[in-house]
């Protein structure tokens, strides 16, 4: 077999391969995961648990990103005390949302998992990134929480319900996986590290 044939062949697979990858990057299909509705199901049992208190403490503040025009990130400590009045261990999701009281809206949330043996009460301690497109530090704002009973946002089509085609051929055959994947805790990374010793840091 010539040199030349060798050649050809491979120049007619590699411009055949480019197009359809292109193709199937470009063409968006129903999410098999959340079956295009851009949520999954919550944990049964979580109708049984009751948020007592919600007690939210701001550690600091980072402004870097909003000198770019971008949003202020906020870290704050969040302690849930909840029961759970079934008789079944339970887990679930817990939606935390930094409200701004005195504009009287939210101005972020994040999802956080939440386990609770059958019958007890306890508190829970987390910690959240929350962020915010305006500079909150001298307004009025508090952590509120909320037991998710039904849905939250199906994070491997990112709560639109649709995928790449070429993403979609994965997520069909690892859907069982990527269940219980987008089941998981969310949060937000800082975008940068924090320097105790500047002016971003608050006690």
């Amino acid at each position: 077999m010539s040199r030349k044939y060798l050649f050809q062949k491979k120049y007619i697979a590699f411009f055949s391969v480019i197009p359809l990858l292109l193709i199937t990057g470009l063409v968006q299909v129903e999410c098999p995961v959340c079956e295009g509705s851009g949520y999954v199901s919550g944990a049964p049992g979580m109708e049984n648990v009751v948020i007592i208190k919600t007690e939210g403490t701001q550690r600091y503040v980072n402004r870097d990103m909003n000198m770019c025009g971008m949003y202020v990130m906020y870290l704050y400590d969040v302690v849930l005390s909840v029961v759970n009045k079934g008789d079944e261990d339970t887990w679930g999701y817990a939606k935390l949302t930094l409200v701004d009281l005195k504009q009287g809206k939210a101005i972020d949330s994040q999802y956080v998992i939440l386990e609770v043996p059958a019958a007890t009460s306890l508190d829970v301690s987390y910690t959240v990134w929350f962020r915010s497109e305006e500079d909150t530090r001298l307004l009025r704002d508090e952590v509120h929480g909320d037991i998710v009973t039904d849905e939250v946002p199906d994070v491997t089509c990112d709560g639109k319900g649709r995928l790449a085609l070429n993403s979609w051929l994965v997520a069909n055959g690892l859907k069982d996986t990527f269940i219980e994947l987008g089941r998981q805790q969310v949060q937000y990374t800082p975008p940068v590290e924090f320097d105790p010793g500047s002016e971003q840091w608050l006690p």
